[in-house]
């Protein structure tokens, strides 16, 4: 489409929409608000009317500015001309995908083939779907009736693939936190084991227990700090591959990226944590005798 005030487009170039057709009462069934201008009214609503809504994100990339009310849009190809009545709330067709300039006709008169009811209850919701269906049976009894779900359930299903996709990335980050967290028990174990003689010399020679676990505990915490400096940057230069399993949240989120360094500083305190503490209370005695 192009913009009937704006000046013409250069040849095969076009502003692009997603065209839904809507009834007047869908905006409020939906909970989609009017932030600017009105909806369809009742001679509107039945006929082929030259009038359209479009959503937030249309009106600030198309009409930056100014106010989209009043103006006309242009089909390129058929040449017909709709005049813009109101402004409504953005709406995902897809949660997994930022919401796309949309164009929104009455459904009535513009030749859809099919169209989906939305009905809003205080009611369960579940409960309502056999009465729809008998309402639609009594107007028209060879009109088919399909994908009877929820909201809830229109929204799982539009994120089954991402939440699929993002527990298998998750059982891969906890499988290799455990397998990192029991390497560096195994390695910090394994040192305090060969430096047995000499913690026993140093406690046998006065030094306090408390700085023996600090000593070791950070020894065995400078490779998952290193880890961290090193992987932080490196996870942020990478994390733009799975933007598309990410919902209401940015790629670079200090809050995530600080939640996750947080929680492997503590696994890793947790693994060094245990062998540190078995080198702090050895028997000097018992240490001297093992060489």
């Amino acid at each position: 489409m192009s913009i009937v005030e704006h000046p013409p487009l250069p040849k095969g170039q076009g502003l692009d929409f997603m065209l839904r057709g809507a009834d007047s009462g869908y905006f409020s069934a939906i909970g989609l608000p009017i932030l600017r201008g009105r909806t369809f009214n009742e001679d509107e609503r039945g006929k082929r009317a030259n009038v359209v809504l479009i959503s937030r994100g249309a009106a600030q990339q198309y009409f930056p500015g100014e106010d989209p009310i009043g103006k006309h849009l242009k089909t390129i190809d058929e040449g017909g001309v709709w005049t813009v009545m109101g402004v409504v709330g953005d709406v995902r067709w897809n949660v997994a995908k930022p919401p796309m300039p949309t164009l929104y006709s009455p459904i009535y008169g513009n030749g859809y083939s099919f169209g989906t009811i939305v009905v809003r209850s205080s009611h369960d919701a579940d409960s309502m779907a056999v009465p729809v269906q008998k309402i639609v049976a009594q107007l028209d009894p060879d009109l088919p009736v399909s994908n009877v779900m929820t909201l809830r359930e229109a929204i799982g299903k539009s994120t089954i693939d991402s939440e699929f996709d993002s527990i298998l990335v998750l059982a891969f980050a906890i499988i290799a936190l455990v397998l990192a967290a029991a390497g560096l028990y195994g390695v910090l174990a394994y040192l305090v084991a060969q430096r047995l003689v000499e913690f026993g010399i140093r406690l046998a020679l006065g030094a306090q227990r408390n700085a023996l676990l600090s000593h070791v505990l950070l020894d065995g915490l400078k490779p998952a700090m290193a880890g961290l400096l090193i992987g932080l940057p490196a996870s942020a230069a990478v994390v733009r591959l799975i933007r598309s399993m990410l919902y209401e949240t940015e790629p670079l989120d200090p809050a995530v990226f600080g939640a996750v360094a947080g929680l492997l500083l503590i696994v890793a305190i947790a693994a060094c944590l245990v062998p540190a503490w078995y080198a702090s209370r050895l028997d000097p005695m018992r240490a001297l005798r093992t060489d």
